[in-house]
């Protein structure tokens, strides 16, 4: 008998604080993925957390009401944290989302989106039971960027630095000239043959 999976779609808008929509995230090993982590203020995400926990609910008691899981459902593993006045939604990918802009464009490759850019993401919620315990996690789906923060790429083909004016230039290197000349340094002492 097949069963339904136990899982709850849903869509998150905040300002992403960690991103790797772009490129996958390997600081963990090959071959990474696809993440965003989202701020949400606390005051707008009470479904969110509620439909993640009913998730939790349903892995723990399989299909019982929440209420006798409580404790259970407090202590599993969940793709969010409150932290103050802000919840973070950790939502991740093994592969790569369409990103969109707000005008429904798919946005080009070559643009990085970087932190602080507000957006939308599709992402459903999955329920786990594992060895190490049951929980939650969110699956990335696609993304529609409300406000871009664009960045450069990863500095293979992209200076990091912004473009100077040449004046400025030629400020620094006069300013360099006359520290070099201008010194206080004692000059070097002259060596005496024995």
């Amino acid at each position: 008998m097949i069963t339904p999976k136990n899982e709850k779609l849903m869509t998150i808008y905040g300002e992403a604080e960690f991103i790797f929509l772009n490129k996958r995230d390997t600081a963990f090993g090959e071959p990474g993925e696809y993440k965003v982590t989202l701020k949400v203020p606390r005051a707008k995400s009470g479904e969110l957390i509620r439909d993640i926990n009913e998730v939790i609910a349903t892995e723990i008691g399989k299909g019982n009401p929440a209420n006798a899981f409580k404790s259970l459902v407090e202590q599993a593993k969940k793709p969010y944290k409150v932290i103050g006045e802000e919840v973070h939604f950790k939502a991740h990918s093994q592969y790569k989302p369409v990103l969109w802009d707000k005008d429904q464009n798919k946005l080009n490759e070559k643009i990085n989106v970087w932190k602080g850019s507000t957006m939308w993401a599709n992402c459903k919620a999955s329920g786990y039971t594992k060895a190490l315990g049951t929980g939650a996690t969110l699956l990335l789906g696609s993304v529609q960027i409300d406000h871009l923060v664009e960045g450069a790429g990863n500095g293979s083909d992209t200076c990091p630095f912004p473009k100077r004016k040449e004046s400025l230039k030629k400020e620094i290197v006069k300013d360099l000239k006359n520290q070099i000349t201008e010194s206080a340094l004692p000059a070097p002492e002259k060596g005496v043959a024995l």
